[in-house]
C-alpha cells in the first residue's frame, strides 16, 4: 500500500472529512478503486484481508506452471534413464542393431534434464510452500488445483496403462527380468509422484512441510542412485570428450577410404551400368596426394586430437591401410568392420571390393 495514499486518508480523517468525500477525492485523482477500498479499510482493522482461493495473481501462476513443468521433465528424464540402464544389464537379443555411442547420448541427455529440473523444482516448491504459508487460501488456489489434478490424472492413467500391459504380457506369457524391472520403474516413479500430489491435496498446511521432506527425500535418493550408475556407465566429461575423438577418428577413416576408392575408380568418368567397376586408376601414394586428387570432399587426413597425420601404407597395387590410435574399446553389433581395440589400430582395404 503507498505511504503517500495512507498518510492522505488519515490527514483527511484528522480534517473531518467523510468517507465518500476522500473516496470521490482520491477517483477524482487517479487512484483505483481496489487500491482506495483497501487503503480506506486498513485503518481499522489488525489483520490483512483474506484473498480469495482463485485470486493469485501472475506470480503465483508462473511458479506453479514452472514447479510442474519441471516436475514432468524430471520424472520422464529418470523412466528414460532407468530403462537405458535396464537395456544395457539386459539386452535385447531378438535387437539386431545396437550403438553404444547412441545410448551414452541418451544417457547423457537425461542426466543433464534431471541436474537442471531438480534443483528447479526444489526451489519453486520452497517458494510456493512460503507463499502457502503465509496465505494459507493459497493451497486452494485455482491453478494449484488445476495442475495438480492434472498430475494427478496422468500419473494414475500411467499406472493404469502400465497394469493393463503388464497383465497382457502375463497372458501372452510374455514376461522377461528386463520387462518386469521397466514396469517396476514405472509403477515406483508414477506411484510416487500420485501418492504426494493426493496426500498434498488432504493435508493441513501445518503439516505439508514434513510432507515435503519425506517426498524429496525419497527422490533425491532416486536422483542420487541414477546420476552415480549413469557416471559408471558414460564416465566423466573428459571421458565423453575421449570417445568423441574416437568417433571423429572414425569418421576421418571412413572419409579418407572412400575418397581413395572414388579416386581409384575415377569415379568422374561415365559408367557403363551393365559393366562390372574395375579399378581403372593408381592407388594414390600419399594423403596429401588423396587431398589433391579428391573428387567430391577434403576428408581431414590428421588425428582430431594430436593433429598428427593418420598412418596410410600402400601393401600392393590393390590394398592399402589407414592407421589410428584409439582411446576405447569399440565393439558394435553391427558394422563390425569398423570394431577397434584400445590403442593403434589398422584397417586393410581392397580396392577390387568397393564395399565396406
Amino acid at each position: 500500500m503507498s505511504t503517500t495514499l495512507e498518510d492522505f486518508i488519515a490527514h483527511a480523517r484528522k480534517k473531518g472529512m467523510d468517507h465518500s468525500t476522500i473516496r470521490m477525492l482520491l477517483l477524482s485523482s487517479g487512484w483505483k478503486e481496489k487500491e482506495i477500498a483497501q487503503a480506506l479499510s486498513s485503518e481499522g482493522l489488525d489483520m490483512e484481508v483474506p484473498t480469495p482461493p482463485d485470486v493469485g495473481g501472475a506470480r503465483e501462476a508462473f511458479l506453479h506452471l514452472l514447479s510442474f513443468a519441471a516436475l514432468y521433465t524430471m520424472v520422464i528424464s529418470l523412466i528414460i534413464l532407468f530403462f537405458q540402464y535396464i537395456n544395457r544389464a539386459f539386452p535385447d537379443v531378438t535387437e539386431s542393431m545396437y550403438s553404444q555411442n547412441q545410448d551414452f547420448s541418451g544417457i547423457r541427455m537425461s542426466m543433464a534434464a534431471i541436474i537442471v529440473a531438480f534443483p528447479l523444482l526444489l526451489w519453486m516448491s520452497r517458494l510456493i510452500h512460503k507463499d502457502i504459508v503465509s496465505h494459507p487460501q493459497k493451497a486452494w488456489s485455482g491453478i494449484r488445483r488445476w495442475l495438480t489434478y492434472i498430475t494427478l490424472f496422468v500419473a494414475a492413467s500411467t499406472l493404469m496403462v502400465n497394469l493393463i500391459t503388464l497383465v497382457f504380457s502375463l497372458l501372452e506369457g510374455e514376461l522377461s527380468v528386463r520387462f518386469l524391472l521397466k514396469v517396476a520403474v514405472v509403477f515406483i516413479l508414477a506411484g510416487a509422484t500420485f501418492t504426494y500430489y493426493f496426500l498434498s491435496l488432504k493435508t493441513a498446511v501445518s503439516k505439508t512441510k514434513s510432507l515435503n521432506k519425506k517426498f524429496f527425500g525419497f527422490t533425491s535418493s532416486v536422483i542420487g542412485l541414477a546420476v552415480v550408475w549413469g557416471i559408471l556407465i558414460v564416465g566423466s566429461p573428459a571421458t565423453g570428450r575421449q570417445q568423441k575423438f574416437d568417433d571423429a577418428r572414425l569418421s576421418d577413416l571412413r572419409q579418407i577410404q572412400s575418397t581413395i576408392f572414388s579416386i581409384v575408380y575415377d569415379d568422374r568418368t561415365p559408367k557403363d551400368p551393365t559393366e562390372v567397376e574395375h579399378p581403372v586408376l593408381p592407388i594414390p601414394k600419399t594423403l596429401d596426394e588423396v587431398l589433391d586428387k579428391a573428387l567430391y570432399q577434403l576428408p581431414n587426413i590428421h588425428d582430431p586430437e594430436t593433429g598428427i597425420q593418420y598412418d596410410y601404407t600402400i601393401i600392393d597395387s590393390s590394398h592399402f591401410e589407414l592407421c589410428a590410435t584409439f582411446n576405447f574399446l569399440l565393439q558394435e553389433r553391427f558394422d563390425i568392420f569398423w570394431n577397434h581395440p584400445v590403442g593403434k589400430y589398422c584397417y586393410q582395404f581392397d580396392t577390387k571390393q568397393r564395399k565396406y
